[in-house]
């Protein structure tokens, strides 16, 4: 290793070391000064709970203990010259500056303590430039990523992604078409940073599905806060709460983004550029960056959407706790978990051990697939994705000046609640027995993926748009959708038919 590559090394160093110290004075100063803060925190915000803004000062000294502990051991692996170390430093030095940058736009701290939060933000940001200095990785010999990528299909991922979750449906209506800006990010970088994850990982349909579930407790419980609020969207009276969970609204929005922000967006840009297969899209670092916008715009409807919508209401730390918990739990179980199409039972002898299956396309039929078994036509299927994905819609929405789901009153409103949740389940062992067919093929799942969009913008033409343009809007995007997606199934022909393995 030469000098130059020893000081700039040295300079990572001195600056990892600069970042703590300005955190361990920052929450010294927040429980010096306690009272100040919380006294100009409460007069900031009359209406909230004194305990509970007690209770946030007293989580940052925490965190700020076990990075200490961290800092010291990645310090010295990066002193030994462990690559491991050098990466590490890198995703924490990105991870630090979203996190500061949050806090220092969203937490409500004088000016005073502003100021040194600021200086953090300075030197995590010089550290980032430091880290990623040429002199520094060829220090630790990374050598550039040699997978091949496609900016093609990430980009339409990231258009696709905001507009079947928000615009198909008729969220924004026609006169204010530009906020969709806004949702770019968290959509766009969500829906490729997922799918990166899951194609690196050897995911497929049901890892999609949960981190379709974590990204909705995210968007909607720790940006929006609207799984908790009792005024936001008036989701609060669409059904009777649970421990101030808004259940209804909750069950609706889980559902929704796995599918429609998630799932349908991945698997229609896939089945576009079939060719690419199954390889990621971006390289290391346009992974890192990917990640890096969601969390950012994660932060940006935070502070756009409740401002304006729902002013003064703050999530309890508890709810914020549990919500958190829960959206790392479902991350890990997709991560983990790997669920095949059902098949029929094969004798197998004693000693026999099941081979791993192959890395198949999403939506490619079962390598054993079950004996007998035959997929429906594309029209069939696509056909009863409209109509599931309009009676889920229909069920747990209120719409039409209802009030509640399915114009009922009080508790009666977990009935449709329990149908929608009952079309979730039948539609997803449909498809799951469907997809054990050896003639399944991923232009079938394609064909169900058009035609949910198509069911819930229909859903949004009959009772979420409210002017004659809106309308006229949604019926064309209908139309259009159906149209270019049975285009795409006519010049795909059986091309990507995937035989049957034994």
């Amino acid at each position: 290793m030469t000098s130059s590559q020893r000081g700039a090394i040295r300079l990572v160093v001195a600056l990892l070391i600069a970042s703590l110290a300005v955190s361990v004075v920052f929450a010294l100063l927040t429980l010096l000064f306690r009272h100040d803060v919380l006294a100009y925190q409460q007069a900031r915000r009359p209406d909230a709970d004194p305990h509970t803004l007690a209770m946030t000062l007293w989580t940052r000294p925490i965190p700020v203990a076990v990075v200490a502990v961290l800092y010291i051991w990645v310090v010295r692996q990066l002193l030994a010259g462990a690559a491991r170390a050098f990466r590490r430093v890198r995703i924490v030095s990105v991870a630090g500056l979203v996190a500061v940058g949050w806090v220092l736009a969203t937490a409500e701290y004088p000016p005073w303590l502003r100021v040194v939060q600021g200086v953090q933000l300075a030197v995590l940001a010089a550290l980032i430039v430091a880290v990623n200095r040429r002199v520094v990785r060829v220090a630790f010999a990374v050598e550039p990523d040699p997978r091949p990528r496609n900016r093609r299909a990430a980009l339409l991922l990231v258009v696709v992604a905001p507009f079947v979750a928000e615009v198909s449906l008729g969220n924004i209506p026609l006169g204010q078409a530009w906020v969709v800006l806004f949702f770019l990010p968290i959509y766009g970088g969500g829906a490729l940073f997922i799918r990166e994850v899951v194609r690196r990982t050897g995911g497929g349909l049901a890892n999609l599905l949960l981190l379709g579930v974590a990204y909705g407790l995210v968007e909607e419980g720790l940006a929006l806060q609207s799984l908790t609020s009792p005024h936001l969207y008036g989701a609060a009276g669409w059904a009777p709460s649970l421990f101030g969970l808004n259940t209804a609204y909750t069950e609706l929005n889980l559902v929704y983004h796995a599918v429609f922000s998630i799932t349908v967006p991945v698997v229609v840009v896939e089945f576009l550029f079939a060719a690419h297969g199954t390889r990621p899209y971006l390289r290391r670092g346009g992974l890192i960056a990917t990640g890096v916008v969601a969390l950012l715009g994660a932060a940006l409807i935070r502070l756009v959407v409740p401002a304006s919508e729902d002013p003064g209401y703050t999530m309890p730390l508890l709810a914020v706790l549990l919500i958190a918990a829960a959206a790392a739990a479902v991350t890990v179980l997709a991560l983990r978990i790997r669920v095949g199409p059902a098949r029929a039972a094969e004798p197998e002898s004693d000693d026999a051990r099941p081979a791993a299956p192959p890395r198949l396309p999403i939506g490619a039929a079962s390598p054993r697939p079950r004996i007998g078994a035959t997929a429906p036509r594309v029209p069939t299927v696509a056909g009863a994705a409209a109509v599931a994905s309009f009676g889920f819609l229909a069920l747990v929405w209120p719409f039409a000046g209802a009030r509640q789901p399915l114009f009922t009153h009080g508790a009666w409103s977990l009935l449709p609640m329990a149908g929608a949740a009952v079309v979730v389940a039948a539609t997803l062992l449909t498809l799951r027995r469907w997809s054990a067919a050896p003639d399944w093929t991923p232009r079938h799942l394609f064909a169900a993926c058009v035609g949910a969009v198509v069911g819930h913008t229909l859903f949004g033409l009959a009772g979420n748009a409210e002017t004659p343009a809106d309308r006229a809007f949604l019926l064309a995007v209908a139309v259009l959708t159906a149209a270019a997606g049975a285009t795409a199934l006519r010049r795909t022909g059986r091309t990507t038919r995937v035989p049957a393995r034994s």
